[in-house]
């Protein structure tokens, strides 16, 4: 699967956030929800994020994976649904790229949330010198 990105800006994590998913519909309903698992936060933007999973997903462009993704940043929890559009097999990852499905309050919740990430790490980093 390919998918072309063309939004703003995307944040990239020196050190991946935690993140617990499930995967709720495969092939509009071969599969009805799964038991929550781990993953990784690689990337986020306010339309979409990567994650490494430790799960080879069969995804082809018949098939629809829709997932939630529940993970923390600054301030909030965020539970976000979203479509997997891409997956890149690595020698020792599995990434896949998940496009959201949430209104713009909701990006603007996580864009706000996401900077205050960004400055605490910011902050955290250069408390050292």
């Amino acid at each position: 699967m390919r998918y072309k990105r063309d939004e703003g800006f995307r944040f990239s994590f020196g050190t991946p956030i935690p993140v617990f998913f499930t995967i709720d519909d495969m092939n509009n309903g071969s599969i009805a929800g799964t038991s929550k698992g781990e993953a990784k936060l690689i990337d986020l933007s306010p339309n979409g994020m990567k994650l490494s999973l430790p799960l080879d997903i069969a995804i082809s462009n018949q098939k629809d994976v829709k997932m939630t993704a529940k993970f923390k940043l600054s301030q909030l929890e965020h539970c976000i649904q979203g479509k997997v559009m891409w997956k890149k097999n690595t020698f020792n990852s599995i990434f896949y790229g998940i496009h959201f499905s949430m209104d713009e309050q909701e990006q603007e919740e996580m864009i706000r949330d996401l900077k205050e990430y960004a400055k605490s790490q910011y902050n955290k980093n250069n408390s050292a010198y």
